[in-house]
This record gives structure tokens, C-alpha cells and sequence, in this order.
């Protein structure tokens, strides 16, 4: 985390220290003695992303337990971070995806072998972690790692699909998305000792702030402008993903919908038009309106919690308002929720 670093330190002093700490053990995990094989892992590196998991499996610890050592908590943090760059690994092979978030995917610099091999490689090093933090902690990992496999496969039967139902929708989402949000905040609430009242409660604040980052992500990818996602505008609409918005569009305007939607090329014209009648929906509206209600749900489940500092949900906020910034458009506020524009 690099900007901001003054906001997230006044909320948790030691989530900046804590932070660079986990960057130097990621490092430390995946070094391997051939330097022929270190440029996908050196990929990585070099682009650490937001960290937001970790970052999760860092706060739940100190939300649970200001006091909680760092040597405690940062192999909790690491854990997290290896299972999602192997998730990113073998998403990218899956979709022969070229790029993520502007940069080119290991798949497309290395080779798809190398992609699957490197995947394979992260997932062993998240689970000898792991294995080395006891068996609740591996446990969980083991059933974190079938929830992400069982989503990802969910949203690939369900691909093209125009009646898809929300309920298809959230299992896919909650698997492939929120399960590692929900591990990361378990990791760290087990890491600073908290019983299983506090892990409940953090694994659920993880969860749906997961499911809300999900949707915002599925409303930016129709309405976003181009670039703005580090990808085309639409993606999903044209790998046949129908997500919540167009799951609600569809009951709003099946007739005029249905037929531009299903598989065949997909033109800008064809997009535009998709587009169009999307717009002509309060779809957005309405999938932001979920978005806010599983934030405020998270930050009920932290307020409930026994034996937590009364401003511990606010605080949460404040760090994932330096990870998310979008997460004030998501915030739970009785008036009308307009189509996003990003600027």
C-alpha cells in the first residue's frame, strides 16, 4: 500500500510495516534456485497489486487482538496472497487471458505450461504455510481452495446462459471471489488467537465485503469506461458471463435483450447495442442496492462482535477505503443510487 500510507497508519499503526513485512516473505516464498524458473514468481513480485487480502487477514488480527505479535500474523497474511496469485495463474490460463489490469498475464509472457506449473507451485507454497500454522489454519485452506474451484466452475456451466438466477450468480461470486476474502479475515482473526465467535464474525465481514467488491467489479465491467478496469468494457457480456446486472436487465427487458445476448461474434455493434438496453434499466441501480446491503452486513457483523474496540468497523473502512476507493459509492445511505460514472 503506497498511497495513503498516513490514513492506514492512523487507523492501524503497523499495517504499513506489517504490509512491507508480508511483501519481503511473499518474496522469500517463492525464490527458487534456478534462475531460468524465477521469471513468472519475479512477474509477481514486481507487481504486488493492492494486497487487499492480506491486508484483510492483517486487520482481522488486530481488530481481535491489538497486542497480536507480527511474527504471528504475517505468515496468515502470506498464506492468502500465495492462494490468490495461484487463483490468478490459472484464471488467466483458463480464459487465455493476455492481459490483467493493463499488464500482460504469465500465460501470455511465459507459455501456458509454465502458467498451470507456476500456479501449481504458488498453491504448494500457500498450503506449507499453511500446514505450518496448524490444522484449523490448513483446514480452512483446504476448503477455501474447493469453494474457489466449485465457483469458478459454477460461472463456467452457467456461461451463456440467459436465464441464469441470482442464486447461480452469488454461488459463483462467493466462491470465486469472497471465499479468499473470508480466508484472509479467518487467517488473521486465528493468527491473534480469536475464538470461534471471532472468526465467525470476521470471516463474515471478509465474505461480504467480498460479494460487494464482486458486484461493484460485474457494474464497472458494463458501464466503465474503456481502460478504466485495465480492460474492454463489456468483457464479461462478450465471455458470455451474465452477471447481476444483466440478470436483472433481462427481467426488466427479456424481449428486447435475450436476442442480442448468447454466443456468435461479438461486434462493436452488437455491444453497443447490448449496452444500450442495459442502459435503459435501473439494473445498476438495483445491483448496488445488494452491493450496500452485504457492506453493512459485514460492519454489523464487526459491531457485534464481543470484546472489539466500538471503532473497529469504522476503522476497517478506513483501510479498505485506501484499497477500494469506490467502497463510498458502496457504503449503506438511504438515497437513490445513480449509474456509476468513473471519471
Amino acid at each position: 500500500m503506497t498511497s495513503g500510507s498516513s490514513s492506514s497508519s492512523s487507523s492501524f499503526p503497523r499495517l504499513t510495516s506489517d504490509l512491507a513485512a508480508v511483501r519481503r516473505a511473499i518474496s522469500d516464498s517463492v525464490t527458487v534456485g534456478d534462475e531460468r524458473a524465477r521469471g513468472p514468481f519475479e512477474h509477481f513480485i514486481r507487481r504486488p497489486g493492492r494486497l487487499f487480502r492480506p491486508t484483510l487477514a492483517l486487520t482481522s488480527a488486530y481488530v481481535v487482538n491489538p497486542a497480536v505479535p507480527t511474527e504471528s500474523v504475517i505468515p496468515a497474511a502470506v498464506t492468502v496472497e500465495l492462494l490468490h496469485l495461484a487463483t490468478l495463474c490459472h484464471d488467466d490460463l483458463c480464459d487465455q487471458a493476455e492481459t490483467r489490469r493493463g499488464h500482460p498475464t504469465v500465460n501470455a509472457l511465459f507459455g501456458d505450461a509454465t502458467a498451470l506449473i507456476s500456479g501449481d507451485y504458488l498453491l504448494a507454497c500457500a498450503t506449507g504455510i499453511a500446514a505450518s500454522l496448524g490444522a484449523l489454519q490448513m483446514q480452512l485452506v483446504g476448503e477455501t481452495l474447493k469453494t474457489v474451484c466449485m465457483g469458478q466452475l459454477q460461472e463456467g456451466l452457467d456461461l451463456y446462459d440467459v436465464a441464469r438466477s441470482e442464486s447461480a450468480y452469488f454461488a459463483a461470486i462467493t466462491g470465486k471471489t469472497a471465499a479468499l476474502m473470508e480466508a484472509g479475515a479467518v487467517l488473521g482473526a486465528a493468527a491473534a488467537g480469536g475464538d470461534a465467535v471471532a472468526r465467525a464474525g470476521m470471516g463474515s465481514y471478509g465474505r461480504n465485503l467480498g460479494i460487494a467488491f464482486q458486484i461493484w467489479d460485474d457494474v464497472l465491467d458494463i458501464w466503465a469506461p474503456d481502460g478504466v478496469t485495465g480492460k474492454e468494457s463489456g468483457q464479461d457480456l462478450a465471455n458470455g458471463v451474465y452477471t447481476l446486472p444483466v440478470i436483472y436487465a433481462l427481467r426488466e427487458r427479456p424481449s428486447e435483450l435475450r436476442p442480442l445476448l448468447g454466443k456468435g461474434e461479438f461486434t462493436p455493434r452488437r455491444r453497443a447495442e447490448i449496452l444500450a438496453v442495459l442502459g435503459r434499466t435501473d439494473a445498476a441501480e438495483r445491483s448496488l442496492r445488494v452491493a450496500r446491503t452485504h457492506i453493512e452486513q459485514a460492519l454489523s457483523d464487526v459491531r457485534a462482535l464481543p470484546g472489539v474496540a466500538p471503532d473497529s468497523a469504522e476503522r476497517l473502512i478506513d483501510v479498505a477505503r485506501l484499497l477500494m476507493p469506490e467502497i463510498d459509492r458502496l457504503l449503506p445511505r438511504p438515497e437513490r443510487v445513480e449509474t456509476p460514472v468513473v471519471a
